[in-house]
């Protein structure tokens, strides 16, 4: 069976818009004080003492209204949810999960901002502060998982607040059990209020400590932590990175120990011949290559150093995760593959920070390989350095939240220093606001879930919210 969506969104929107009147209607009362105080004068006012000490709490009892209109949405949601399917467990996640499924597999969508719901900072990157000592990188990403959403949308999480973050250096290498390039950073949001408060929403309330992702970390699993091992490439043996499986190419004279990096004392040095592509790779999973392993489903960065020397290579370098195939890791969303493209005109002669924010398809093919390779083959004479490469998992302080990740850079950081980025959600009136009006009644940032969406929508938010 399938839900009758259009009854359920007719009589989620209209519970929607309800409190929307209240709102509304709070907003009339304070204008209606105003209107009233403002003919009193000071001396006088004291005759309207009673209204002007109660008017917060009378607007407030107002407000109480809206969670009489939450308690009914979630019963109907409930409801009709489970009377169509009989839901494993009656709560709203599930009751939602399944509409979700039920509206994708009838390719309904609701309106998504023609901007996306998210807007970040450019290339994902947060803000340093101007007195840092550090010099690493602070990277957001605001994908939503796939789960069971249509692979042709771009989509993000509606959930995400307009606000500032903020990342601050509490603890650097001077503080007990912390080794340099694993500092910690707290990373705060702007403070939140109660769902169905008339302020709301306001900012995330996201509080949480950061470690530092550096190539110095091996083999990791869990978020934070660099997935490669020897991505610092400080260890060789005669000429070969430790841990690398030169695919195209030859240790000494194409791949080579680079001397100075831009971390630490040594970096991996890739030498052009005008007719040789460059490939290393290395296996995850595996002792040979690396412990490391990609999660499904999950936000990761990809950040390396890089520079060239002598001459530019032509062709592009690519870090990338793919299959034993070859086949680059693609959840088939735009814009999320798992690769790193470094074009040979952004490249110059000295070191600079490459990023990209990523997401890991639901499944992970077994033998998967971190893959470094030009797209073509290197110009003669041209000698590219690479250095400090990481790929991790990005964590996530609130599932639909957004993932946080800094690099660590050439100067490793101090307390206090700081990066900010700024975020904005781009629902309004008419334009995202069932998925706005979602979270607001169900707390979909808490669940981490997201309707189908689309900018050009079969369910349009003017529908079933006036």
């Amino acid at each position: 069976m399938a839900v009758a969506y259009t009854t359920l969104l007719a009589r989620l929107g209209r519970l929607f818009d309800f409190a929307k009147t209240v709102r509304t209607h709070q907003g009339t009362l304070r204008s209606e004080f105003e209107d009233t105080a403002s003919n009193y004068t000071d001396a006088t006012r004291d005759l309207m003492s009673t209204i002007t000490s109660g008017i917060e709490s009378r607007i407030d009892e107002a407000g109480r209204i809206v969670q009489d209109l939450r308690a009914d949405a979630t019963k109907t949601l409930l409801t009709m949810m489970d009377d169509d399917t009989t839901l494993g467990s009656t709560t709203i996640q599930s009751a939602i999960e399944e509409f979700i499924r039920q509206l994708a597999a009838a390719s309904q969508t609701v309106d998504r901002p023609s901007s996306g719901y998210v807007t970040l900072p450019a290339s994902n990157r947060g803000t340093a502060g101007g007195s840092n000592i550090g010099d690493g990188l602070f990277l957001l990403s605001d994908m939503a998982p796939l789960r069971n959403l249509s692979t042709s949308e771009v989509f993000d999480f509606p959930s995400i607040r307009t606000e500032t973050i903020r990342a601050t250096c509490i603890q650097d290498s001077t503080s007990p059990n912390v080794q340099e390039g694993s500092e910690r950073f707290r990373i705060e949001g702007q403070r939140d209020v109660g769902r169905l408060d008339e302020d709301w929403p306001l900012g995330s309330g996201t509080r949480g400590v950061l470690t530092v992702a550096a190539a110095n970390k091996d083999g990791g699993r869990t978020p934070g932590v660099n997935v490669c091992t020897n991505s610092d490439f400080e260890n060789f043996t005669s000429n070969a990175p430790d841990k690398w499986t030169i695919v195209t190419g030859t240790a000494g004279t194409h791949i080579l120990a680079g001397g100075s990096g831009y971390t630490d004392s040594d970096s991996l040095k890739l030498v052009g011949d005008g007719s040789t592509a460059t490939n290393l790779k290395q296996q995850l999973r595996i002792t040979s290559g690396t412990l490391g392993q990609i999660n499904p489903d999950r936000p990761y960065s990809i950040t390396c150093a890089a520079k060239y020397a002598t001459a530019a290579p032509t062709a592009s370098l690519v870090i990338s995760v793919r299959d034993s195939g070859g086949t680059i890791l693609h959840d088939s969303i735009v814009g999320r593959a798992m690769q790193l493209t470094i074009s040979s005109a952004s490249l110059t002669t000295s070191w600079q920070w490459f990023s990209a924010v990523v997401f890991s398809p639901v499944a992970i093919p077994k033998a998967s390989v971190i893959d470094i390779r030009f797209s073509g083959n290197q110009a003669n004479t041209s000698e590219v350095f690479v250095d400090e490469l990481v790929i991790a998992e990005m964590p996530r302080f609130q599932r639909g939240g957004l993932a946080y990740q800094i690099t660590r850079g050439e100067t490793d950081y101090a307390i206090e220093d700081t990066f900010t980025a700024s975020v904005t959600n781009n629902c309004t009136t008419g334009d995202g606001e069932i998925a706005l009006e979602f979270d607001r009644f169900f707390d979909m940032a808490s669940l981490g879930l997201v309707l189908p969406s689309d900018t050009s929508p079969t369910i349009a938010d003017a529908t079933y919210i006036s």
